[in-house]
């Protein structure tokens, strides 16, 4: 068998290699799942001037967002871009009786409580959380939404940092 020698410059080799390898891991592409129809938020809301509250009626008044019904959107679409293949799925979606099976970007554990409503009713702009929705083709996770973020958050607005005002 062969004798390896170990010298400085390899230990540094490795270390580099290993160091590549974690910077790699950690510069992974942001969450941005493919959805069953592919939404393009830029088109409705900058294009068209749709307003959030439209789409996501329960945001200013319920913890939950919500998405649109397939009856929402197809009360545009029986007229505009009728002929879309994306507009196809979404008329197989509305025949079949079934909802949308959008793929959630941001979901949060179980264990936490977050409300819509009270983060609009405190000024805190969508775009805070969610990054520039209004220009994106396809939404993309810009935030982590992890617990220290969060609070760092509460600690700048001089908001609630009790452990209650998430976890009850």
């Amino acid at each position: 068998m062969g004798k390896y020698v170990w010298t400085a410059a390899g230990g540094v080799l490795i270390l580099s290699l290993l160091a590549g390898a974690v910077w790699m891991v950690q510069a992974e592409e942001p969450y941005a799942p493919d959805q069953p129809i592919a939404f393009d938020h830029k088109l409705h809301v900058t294009d068209y001037n749709i307003q959030c509250f439209y789409c996501h009626t329960y945001v200013d008044r319920s913890p939950f967002a919500g998405v649109p019904s397939v009856e929402r959107c197809m009360g545009c679409h029986l007229i505009v871009a009728r002929d879309s293949p994306e507009i196809e799925k979404l008329r197989n979606y509305q025949q079949n009786g079934e909802p949308v099976p959008w793929i959630k970007v941001y979901a949060l554990p179980r264990f936490v409580h977050f409300n819509h409503e009270a983060h609009l009713r405190a000024e805190v702009q969508c775009s805070d959380c969610h990054g520039a929705v209004e220009s994106m083709t396809k939404v993309t996770r810009v935030h982590d939404l992890q617990m220290g973020w969060c609070v760092d958050c509460h600690r700048s607005e001089e908001a609630s940092v009790d452990c209650l005002t998430c976890h009850y």
